[in-house]
């Protein structure tokens, strides 16, 4: 080979290698030739991660690889350019996913929280009751002005509340008494009524018996009741037979992490339970007129409530106030602190993003009044009740929202998001349903 021959070819090859590496390292980062319009465009991509992983993905009706594996959680579809896209994702035994994608240039649309709703007939948990509660995958029944749990009847006619460790608060609306009981030692109660007004006597000087109108359980210690009366709000300690005064003329209460959260007329307070010191959260005087019927505290100790005219706000500290709509029938927040879902009177459904400050109309197929919404274990699902049925839709803001219906005639429904467990009543009685 002479070295002529030897040059030209050297040349060919460095200029093969300059436009082939050129070529890679542009569709490495998102370019590709645009044979329309004979120029360079910059691609985007689509994110899928579903539940269960293992799904057909179809874009524009073709299939396409699922990297879902050991080593690779979820599907990354890239080199996409700009437009409109559908994708599907199908699964055996379960619902279609699907979602209409716009894809812009250098952006990948991310859908990490797929979840195609299983096609199953639920499970039969129990009987019809009036309400129930669930803990630890244990049923806890008010029926016929009774209490059913683990099989076994249950001091009074109402259940007020349930701690992890089987404890339980009961109501008698015969003789107006509060009981502590537990699901798993059932031949043994205990009156919360005689022992507070005996303890606030013998332990504060406070003499009188006092009707008891709330407890709740202590928020780390189990053998701790918070006891609201008439005049003041307290602290019970029913192992050492102590008690202390939180606070007088209060409203009413929530308990939170470390805390115990109330209002009276003047302002919203946060109580430490563990250092005994109060401070004010927030103002009430602005809102004289207004009665509360909504009353939570979020995952990061905001407070959010509702009015009676229909404003939703979130207080913060120092009197700091959002106001996130003026029109809210109910609401729920998510676990996770970053989200509020609430249904206007007037029937649209929105999720708010708190630390976005963004709201998402969710616009789903369900046409009747809602009555309930819980948030899904994800924090991007929502359970939504209405009179004739129970669904399952998504939080978000690309159409179309994934809903599914769940059951009919549902009348309450509660989700253990530990076991992924959503629990329902019906007329029939109460069903289960993994999900």
């Amino acid at each position: 080979m002479s070295v002529r021959t030897r040059r030209i070819l050297f040349y060919l090859l460095f200029f093969l290698f300059l436009i082939i590496g050129s070529t890679l390292i542009a569709y490495s980062l998102g370019i590709k030739f645009d044979l329309k319009t004979l120029s360079l465009e910059k691609t985007g991509g689509i994110y899928l991660k579903s539940e269960p992983p293992d799904t057909y993905i179809f874009l524009n009706g073709k299939q396409v690889e699922n990297q879902s594996g050991f080593l690779q959680s979820g599907t990354l579809i890239d080199n996409l350019e700009k437009g409109e896209y559908r994708i599907l994702l199908q699964a055996d035994g379960r619902f279609d996913w699907e979602k209409n994608v716009a894809i812009k240039p250098s952006l990948v649309e991310v859908f990490d929280s797929v979840i195609l709703v299983p096609k199953k007939d639920p499970e039969p948990a129990g009987g019809p009751a009036t309400k129930f509660y669930i803990i630890n995958q244990i049923l806890a029944l008010e029926k016929d002005g009774e209490i059913f749990a683990n099989d076994a009847k249950l001091i009074g006619t109402k259940i007020e509340d349930l701690a992890q460790n089987g404890s339980i608060v009961t109501y008698n609306d015969r003789n107006k008494n509060y009981y502590l009981a537990n699901i798993f030692e059932f031949n043994s109660s205990l009156n919360i009524n005689t022992l507070f007004n005996n303890l606030k006597e013998s332990r504060l000087g406070l003499p009188g018996a006092v009707p008891v109108i709330k407890v709740l359980f202590h928020p780390f210690n189990y053998k701790k009741i918070i006891v609201q009366s008439r005049g003041a709000l307290y602290n019970l300690d029913t192992s050492r037979l102590d008690i202390e005064q939180i606070a007088e003329n209060v409203k009413d209460f929530r308990v939170n992490g470390e805390e115990v959260v109330f209002y009276d007329e003047e302002a919203i307070y946060r109580y430490n339970l563990i250092f005994r010191n109060k401070s004010k959260l927030a103002d009430l005087k602005q809102d004289e007129g207004k009665s509360r019927i909504g009353f939570e505290i979020d995952s990061a100790g905001r407070v959010i409530t509702l009015f009676n005219n229909g404003e939703l706000v979130i207080l913060i500290n120092n009197d700091d106030r959002l106001v996130i709509a003026n029109k809210v029938r109910l609401f729920s927040d998510s676990s996770d602190g970053r989200f509020i879902a609430f249904v206007d009177y007037d029937g649209p459904l929105y999720a708010y993003r708190i630390d976005k400050g963004k709201y998402i109309k969710l616009i789903t197929d369900i046409n009747e009044e809602i009555l309930e919404i819980k948030w899904y274990k994800d924090n991007k699902h929502l359970f939504v009740r209405t009179a004739n049925g129970l669904y399952f839709t998504e939080v978000d803001d690309n159409l179309p929202l994934n809903t599914v219906k769940l059951a009919s005639d549902v009348t309450q429904f509660d989700y253990e998001s530990d076991a992924g467990t959503l629990y329902f009543g019906t007329p029939a009685g109460i069903f289960k349903l993994e999900i």
